[in-house]
């Protein structure tokens, strides 16, 4: 019955033969019977089947998670957002094939954060670890103190009751706590050491891109929640001070200081039918960035020189920070008051939003997220005190980083100064020496760049929108005498309207 390479050829055994064939193998498996299992053949075998022999699939061993046991975590992460669209994935985008086309085209942080918890074999799926996170941030916006919180697999020891119950009357943590999570079943669990758990920082940062990196973790209870559990979050806006009048921004900051109705400082999505506005900004500065920073705030120039808005509050509206930041780039021009801010905020007499633009995404980080001590402690090493090479791996890779993003800094610097060290022919002076010999004179491009855009800021205003983006804006419109949109209640009344028109169209068009 062996074919002449020494292989057996199955495409023409019988039925009978086949499953002689089977318990042969099974019988020199050394296998007993009883942790083998016993199939019924089926009572007929297709002849096609046997016909040609099926491509044998590769086995790939499932990991049983029932064998460990879960805690709940806070993660706290760094990332630059320009190559993201945005903080947040499309639904559980690693748990369909559609959602993960779809991250794969528009990639996002959290997207690589559980492709990176997959890799690990930290959570059984997206949808079964109760993930939250502290704010949502759009496209471009990156975060330095961002926070998750989620269950993830542990060297915890599951116990018996009466371990349980015998750690519980010892009254001792020489060797962890336990913890009864629904999770694992409400059964007692012993969690570790810090230093014997497992080392997620390093784990997940293996598997992630160099522009999101795990900074810190820290035990939290079953009941946190990175989003409700968090006291303020701290914002921060860099901005070069050329074109603008840092006493008058500062002047306009203040003014969000306090509670305040911020519907003029948002994006409005009627869909959320949100009704309250109101938002507290607990602190608001603008400072310069620190010299320590390399090569910022050394320039005797406007545009090497730094400034930060640094914000902090409860929570924030959508766009709230880059709506501010518009207004106080106006004011800094010049363009408006400082008292706008007031106006806007005065939402009984500014009923509807005027239309502007919001400011770049790139300069703005959610820097920082506060929690009360109690609750979060954060883990930056494995061993306090003994070892720091979690802190030395991120030092070394977010500065290599760094390195490669000032090193296209530096080149677009020289290829700047390059063009401003360039000679061109200028306008000859009547009766000047170079007119009468007839040559055309020249002078340094640098010198001409600035009287062109003196004379072009008398004809035209050039918005600032950070980030070294600048908008044309012809003729400019005050602020309080622009369109406006309507009233936010007649907004979120004309949706639902939509709303249910769609429904009823569906509903009568099954």
């Amino acid at each position: 019955m062996d074919s002449a390479g020494g292989r057996a050829d199955y495409a023409g055994w019988s039925r009978d033969e086949l499953i002689a064939r089977l318990h042969a193998l099974e019988s020199q498996a050394g296998g007993s019977a009883g942790d083998r299992v016993v199939r019924e053949a089926p009572a007929a075998v297709p002849e096609e089947a046997c016909e040609t022999p099926r491509k044998r699939k590769k086995r790939v061993d499932q990991f049983d998670f029932s064998r460990f046991s879960q805690r709940k975590v806070a993660l706290k992460f760094s990332y630059f957002g320009w190559p993201y669209h945005g903080l947040a994935r499309q639904g559980n985008a690693l748990e369909s094939d559609s959602k993960q086309e779809v991250e794969t085209q528009y990639p996002t942080v959290e997207g690589e954060l559980f492709r990176a918890l997959a890799q690990c074999k930290l959570i059984v799926s997206e949808s079964e670890c109760d993930y939250s996170r502290c704010g949502r941030t759009d496209r471009g916006v990156s975060g330095f103190g961002q926070v998750a919180s989620l269950y993830v697999r542990s060297t915890g020891k599951f116990l018996s009751e009466g371990e349980a119950a015998e750690i519980a009357a010892s009254g001792t943590a020489e060797h962890g706590r336990v913890v009864r999570d629904e999770i694992n079943g409400a059964r007692p669990v012993l969690l570790p050491l810090d230093e014997l758990e497992l080392p997620y920082v390093t784990m997940l940062n293996k598997h992630l891109p160099p522009e999101i990196r795990i900074l810190a973790w820290s035990p939290v209870a079953a009941d946190f929640s990175a989003r409700f559990s968090c006291r303020s979050r701290f914002y921060r806006y860099f901005f070069s001070e050329e074109g603008l009048d840092i006493g008058a921004m500062r002047d306009g900051a203040r003014r969000f200081l306090g509670a305040h109705d911020f519907r003029n400082f948002c994006r409005l999505d009627p869909a959320k039918q949100i009704q309250n506005f109101e938002r507290v900004v607990l602190s608001v500065e603008i400072n310069p960035v620190a010299p320590v920073v390399p090569l910022v705030g050394v320039s005797a120039s406007p545009m090497g020189r730094w400034w930060q808005l640094e914000l902090r509050g409860t929570a924030f509206l959508w766009h709230q920070v880059r709506c501010m930041m518009a207004i106080l780039f106006a004011v800094g021009q010049g363009l408006e008051a400082p008292d706008i801010v007031d106006r806007m905020l005065d939402v009984e007499t500014m009923n509807g939003k005027p239309e502007y633009e919001m400011a770049c995404d790139t300069p703005l980080v959610l820097a920082d997220s506060a929690y009360d001590e109690a609750d979060v402690q954060w883990r930056y090493v494995r061993c306090p005190g003994r070892e720091a090479s979690n802190m030395v791996h991120l030092d070394r890779e977010i500065g290599q980083v760094w390195g490669r993003l000032n090193t296209q800094a530096v080149l677009a610097s020289a290829l700047l100064q390059v063009l401003r060290d360039t000679r061109i022919p200028v306008p000859a002076e009547a009766g000047s020496a170079a007119a009468a010999a007839g040559g055309p004179p020249t002078g340094l491009w640098a010198n001409c760049h600035a009287r062109l855009t003196e004379a072009e800021q008398r004809k035209t205003t050039r918005a600032i929108l950070g980030g070294g983006h600048t908008r044309c804006a012809g003729k400019y419109v005050p602020i309080a005498q622009r369109r406006r949109a309507d009233p936010v209640h007649q907004r979120n009344e004309a949706w639902l309207k939509r709303k249910g028109s769609s429904k009823r169209a569906k509903s009568d068009h099954p």
